[in-house]
């Protein structure tokens, strides 16, 4: 087994304030508000199927009475087809839009899951790199997919199986109204208790549906950490760790659907004690109204069967009001997604022109937090089409450099300049359309190698993707695939090789036809052969942009003007590698082979 230490229990999520009545009733009045107008279609045509269900089931509770005084009672055959005919006839009718009732069901659901998760997505990748700093990349996209579909399960719940449950329980209190009015206000003391212990229920769902989908996430979050790092997992051994972390979160997540079991079911037992409580009090009662007043069996046998009927949506009703607390308590997670107002930067109007633009940083200062600067009181130029190499140790401030350039940061003083304009005038596009980053964390589409280049230029001609691919020497490449440029790579190119999905993220880059360039690495995955390959191409082809190379390899600083070294968050020097060699202590420590002690 590995020496490594133990591996980190998942964490555990956070724990939410569990939500009132009032602001459930609160954002499910915003969310019906939201889908109501926009959907109003298809909520009237389940509500008319939902009319329709519970007015046949009504109809079939009444219709004993018929069948008790006209067909036993009379003891007469034609009042007995004429019955049997409206008994198949309700069920008929009741069949029909209760098919049509659970086919809107997930139309509805669908339809407005669909449109919060779009809403969701739109919003996460609005926000500015900080916020995804502390968040997990599954725990997003399971928040996205969970908090869509409760909004989608809470307008289903409301606008169909509650509104249902509770008209076929009007249905069938008319029913037993018109049989029976006393036995009928007799029925009516189960209802205190029973609004009772689903208040007392709803309270206890909505403190447990404050960390469900954290659970749901840290699932996830464990199991895709573990597959996308897999070669590293076999490589150390951590396989049982790794299954030990797996397990905790899925137990953990377990244990939350028993509870929540639980607590729904319990609302069973309860009215199933009532409903045999108030069943052997009717008996009693309709005993003694059938031979003291001119009440007929069959009026009982009607208000038995609507009260019996009425059994199963009052149960369902109440398990449906249980489960819709924990739909708005996620709801209300969602509406906090989307109420969170991106902390987008304000941007300018200007954009740059045609020629390479120079890069000027003046004073430039940056901290992470309240930690120490990561750069501090940086100032340098870079003439317009000039070559750059920026060295130095880990932690020096090249990836701060990288971030300020494309101004993924602000610094929190000094001025960052694109051919003397500030980049905080030039416009968001402007920006991003002017600076090309050509990252060693390669990211690829699944799609084709065309696409991927593509997504640099998205109106790039097939002329331009082949001038790319052929900067980034993957001509050989694309010689021996059957279908060329237009072959697959594979999710993530897991189709190549590490150093075809480098190259493959170099011709993206140089499709964008940027005026900056920064290659953070690019040649890392590389032999010598075809780094030299791709540097020369990349020196030759793109003369008029200018060109940063963040690098620790000694072989790129022959393709470069000027190499700038950063010690510490601070220029340590910026002038030709010869010179640094011999002025620079820095530069030296970097690059100079050491002597060998035994001579």
């Amino acid at each position: 087994m590995s020496d490594l230490p133990e591996s980190p229990a998942p964490a555990q999520p956070a724990k939410d304030v569990p939500i009132s009545t009032r602001e459930a009733l609160r954002h499910g009045t915003r969310l019906l508000r939201e889908v109501v107008p926009l959907r109003w279609k298809a909520i009237a045509l389940t509500l008319l199927c939902v009319v329709g269900v519970s007015g046949f089931t009504g109809a079939l509770a009444n219709s004993t009475k018929l069948v008790v005084d006209d067909v036993f009672g009379a003891g007469h055959q034609g009042a007995a087809l004429r019955v049997a005919l409206i008994i198949i006839g309700v069920a008929i009718g009741k069949s029909f839009f209760q098919y049509f009732t659970e086919v809107m069901n997930v139309v509805l659901k669908r339809s407005v899951s669909v449109g919060y998760q779009k809403q969701l997505f739109a919003t996460v990748i609005r926000q500015e790199l900080g916020f995804f700093s502390n968040q997990h990349a599954a725990t997003q996209m399971v928040m996205v997919q969970m908090l869509g579909q409760s909004a989608g399960q809470a307008v289903v719940d409301v606008c169909n199986r509650m509104t249902v449950e509770i008209l076929t329980l009007l249905a069938l209190f008319t029913v037993m109204v018109l049989q029976d009015p006393v036995l009928a206000l007799f029925a009516c003391l189960c209802v205190p208790p029973i609004l009772w212990l689903v208040s007392r229920l709803s309270q206890r769902i909505r403190t447990l549906a404050t960390t469900d989908a954290g659970l749901a996430a840290m699932f996830f979050s464990v199991g895709s950490e573990v597959l996308r790092g897999i070669k590293t997992v076999k490589s150390f051994q951590l396989e049982r760790k790794s299954v030990a972390r797996f397990n905790t979160a899925m137990e953990a997540l377990e244990e939350r659907g028993l509870q929540f079991a639980r607590v729904t079911a319990s609302t069973v037992p309860i009215i199933e004690f009532l409903g045999g409580l108030m069943i052997g009090s009717f008996v009693v009662l309709a005993s003694w109204l059938i031979a003291s007043t001119d009440r007929t069996a069959g009026e009982f046998t009607a208000f038995l069967t609507a009260f019996l009927m009425a059994y199963k949506p009052a149960e369902r009703l109440s398990a449906v009001w249980v489960e819709v607390q924990k739909s708005l308590m996620f709801v209300r997670q969602m509406y906090g997604q989307l109420d969170r107002a991106p902390q987008e930067k304000p941007y300018g109007t200007r954009t740059l022109d045609g020629a390479a633009p120079s890069v000027t940083l003046t004073d430039v200062s940056f901290s992470y937090g309240e930690g120490a600067p990561a750069l501090r009181d940086v100032s340098l130029s870079i003439a317009p089409g000039e070559r750059i190499a920026v060295v130095g140790r880990s932690g020096a401030g090249k990836s701060t450099l990288i971030d300020i350039l494309q101004r993924f940061y602000d610094p929190q003083q000094g001025q960052v300049a694109l051919g003397g304009i500030d980049l905080r005038e030039l416009s968001r596009e402007g920006l991003h359309d002017a600076v090309a980053l050509i990252s060693q964390d390669v990211f690829l589409f699944d799609g084709s190698l065309a696409e991927n280049i593509a997504h640099g230029h998205p109106g790039a001609s097939r002329a331009q993707l082949e001038r790319a691919a052929r900067i980034a020497q993957l001509d050989s490449l694309i010689a021996r695939l059957p279908d060329g440029l237009d072959s697959p790579v594979g999710p993530n190119g897991s189709a190549l090789s590490g150093g075809q999905r480098q190259r493959l993220s170099i011709a993206r880059g140089v499709a964008k036809q940027a005026k900056v360039y920064i290659f953070d690495e690019i040649t890392s995955a590389l032999d010598g052969a075809n780094e030299r390959a791709v540097m020369a191409a990349l020196v030759s082809e793109l003369k008029d942009a200018t060109l940063i190379f963040v690098t620790h390899r000694a072989s790129t600083l022959a393709y470069v003007d000027r190499v700038l070294v950063l010690a510490d968050g601070q220029v340590a020097g910026f002038n030709v590698a010869d010179r640094l060699m011999q002025e620079c202590p820095a530069f030296r420590a970097l690059f100079q082979v050491p002597e060998d002690p035994q001579g």
